[in-house]
């Protein structure tokens, strides 16, 4: 299997934002295994990024990192059509949709993010050593 590797020690901030290699942004995390699968590994590395924060918290005080979900904006053409190939969210088809609303699309992500930081952070108890 592949090893993953760890964040470096000093990452501060995220561009959160959840592709595949057939679709660089990825809107409905949910609507099939392989964007599933795809969230979760992004998710698996944002979560080793927040342990390296907060481990680094645990000697230096500092454990700010911030995050942006970053989607879009469709690129339009003159006839107002979205360009083939521009960075907006696609469905699971590789349709753009851009009807979908960027700023509905950012919102969901930033929700989805929050909600998986916040479980995460639930269990910071279980993973804090105890200092004598």
């Amino acid at each position: 299997g592949r090893r993953r590797r760890r964040p470096p020690p000093a990452v501060d901030h995220l561009h959160a934002r959840v592709g595949t290699p057939q679709a660089p942004q990825v809107a409905s995390l949910a609507e099939s295994a392989t964007t599933a699968r795809a969230a979760e590994r992004f998710y698996g590395w944002w979560e080793a990024c927040w342990a390296a924060a907060e481990a680094r918290s645990l000697s230096s005080r500092d454990s700010t990192l911030t995050a942006t979900v970053e989607y879009g904006p469709a690129e339009l053409g003159e006839d107002g059509q979205v360009l083939a190939g521009s960075y907006s969210p696609l469905d699971l088809h590789g349709r753009h949709v851009s009807g979908v609303g960027l700023d509905d699309t950012l919102a969901a992500a930033a929700a989805a993010l929050r909600s998986r930081f916040e479980r995460w952070h639930a269990n910071a108890a279980s993973r804090v050593a105890v200092l004598a």
